[in-house]
């Protein structure tokens, strides 16, 4: 299979398309796009688009929200006009933060992002990954640098990025027979405390907790679908070293 992958250069790099990319380029025949979504050109020469490439971050996003918009809306409807007339397989990166799309500039963009989606395409809901290479502005990558200084009262569906590629596979694997979920949330189903993942992360680290307002206080995955198709979680949070 020739698979576009975007998210793994260019102008947003992330960890989730980089990882992909490590864990199958055996299996399937890998372009990584690599040039700036929102103005580069694409071509018909791929069997499926994974399109990962995005402004993430829900509190940068309250500071830049023009830029999400452009990158995460505007850039993908160019893709997703493209592809979707040659009738090619979109999966592509949604969020968990879709359920409370109304608390931040991301949430409104992935929430949008679902509503312009074509038809041929599947939106996975990503619940707060974790893993390996990840952005270094992200909470489980700044707790093993020791570079955080304070906590919030909040829960997540901790998952690891390997299960979140395996759960990709999938979708591009089976699309014919997925595809009419239209999104999909994958995660673990079981929510951790970010005071109790910290505290496995950086013991005794004695970090003050906050309020913050502006995201989701708790989030929580119903992998169901997936798990109709044979996918289960095989990391959580706690477990990891």
């Amino acid at each position: 299979m020739n698979l576009l992958v975007t998210g793994t250069k260019g102008y947003r790099k992330g960890f989730i398309a980089s990882r992909f990319c490590e864990l199958y380029k055996k299996k399937y025949d890998i372009t990584e796009y690599e040039h700036d979504i929102r103005t580069g050109e694409f071509v018909d020469e791929y069997d499926a688009v994974l399109h990962l490439a995005a402004m993430a971050g829900v509190r940068r996003s309250h500071d830049e929200p023009d830029l999400y918009w452009d990158v995460n809306v505007k850039a993908s409807q160019r893709l997703f006009d493209f592809y979707s007339d040659r009738d090619v397989p979109i999966v592509y990166a949604s969020s968990s933060s879709i359920y409370e799309w109304w608390l931040s500039p991301y949430a409104n963009t992935k929430w949008v992002m679902e509503f312009i989606a074509p038809v041929y395409s599947i939106g996975l809901r990503f619940h707060t990954v974790y893993g390996p290479n990840s952005r270094e502005d992200m909470l489980y990558d700044m707790l093993q640098k020791k570079n955080v200084s304070y906590l919030t009262n909040h829960t997540r569906d901790w998952t690891h990025v390997d299960d979140v590629c395996s759960a990709i596979e999938l979708c591009i694997d089976d699309f014919d027979d997925m595809y009419h979920h239209a999104a999909i949330d994958v995660g673990n189903g079981a929510p951790v405390s970010v005071v109790d993942m910290a505290n496995k992360v950086w013991e005794g680290n004695n970090l003050p907790v906050r309020e913050v307002t502006g995201e989701r206080e708790h989030t929580l995955a119903n992998p169901e679908i997936l798990n109709q198709y044979g996918w289960t979680a095989k990391h959580h949070v706690l477990d990891d070293e």
